[in-house]
């Protein structure tokens, strides 16, 4: 009986999803739009966000989407599609905010990644109290929040970058590195990202000598993960 239940919740219903959309798109069905949500959320809850993206307009127009398909569907095209994806990270994050407590670490995820996303395109101005608030929630955190806060320092070591502020990026820099080889290891990408980022600010501040080293050890981790019979010297 367990071994029908997980095999059922394995299969592939995606087929039988749209075979539904397209008969009642046939039939001009008063319901064609709540099929063709069905078929989006469908396969987007199993990952595959290419084939669900032409019922979008269809998910978004719903009364009652689901914020943390809107989020990882979000997250799965930042790179591809960031105006889109600043979108859904907007929808999700109205929803969350009116459904969970101001401190939930989902919604502070959801604020992090639109912080991240308006960091990269260089409007900072809006990315701080994200990032902020999130840093805020993270600290507050009682689980494990597998090293988001450390994120949300490097996104306000961005911040504070931009503006002028050396010693305050410098201090998320170091911290976003701290955690960073605490969570996830010294020889992690994640410390590799924050031992760049770090270097990077003190180049820009004429501390060339201080940022060689960490450009080096970054250097060399990017390497062990590009090349895994690379070792890093004890």
């Amino acid at each position: 009986m367990i071994l029908a239940l997980v095999l059922l919740l394995q299969a592939d219903f995606t087929d039988l999803f749209r075979a539904a959309y397209e008969e009642r798109l046939r039939a001009g069905h008063p319901k064609i739009a709540e099929s063709g949500v069905d078929l989006a959320l469908y396969v987007a809850r199993r990952g595959d966000y290419a084939q669900a993206a032409p019922f979008l307009a269809l998910v978004l127009a719903s009364p009652n989407p689901d914020a943390t398909i809107l989020h990882n569907w979000a997250a799965a095209i930042e790179r591809q599609s960031p105006e889109q994806a600043e979108r859904l990270y907007q929808r999700a994050l109205s929803i969350r905010k009116k459904t969970l407590p101001g401190g939930d670490v989902e919604l502070a995820t959801t604020r992090l990644n639109l912080a991240a996303l308006l960091i990269a395109r260089g409007e900072y101005r809006g990315a701080e109290p994200l990032a902020r608030s999130a840093l805020d929630a993270f600290e507050r955190a009682n689980g494990a929040i597998g090293g988001r806060d450390g994120l949300a320092c490097g996104a306000l070591g961005a911040v504070r970058a931009t503006q002028g502020d050396v010693a305050g990026a410098e201090r998320y820099f170091r911290r976003a590195l701290a955690i960073a080889e605490k969570v996830h290891g010294p020889r992690s990408e994640e410390t590799a990202s924050a031992l760049e980022n770090l270097a990077d600010l003190l180049s820009q501040t004429g501390r060339e000598s201080a940022a060689l080293p960490l450009l080096e050890r970054a250097k060399r981790i990017r390497a062990i993960h590009a090349n895994p019979v690379v070792r890093e010297p004890q």
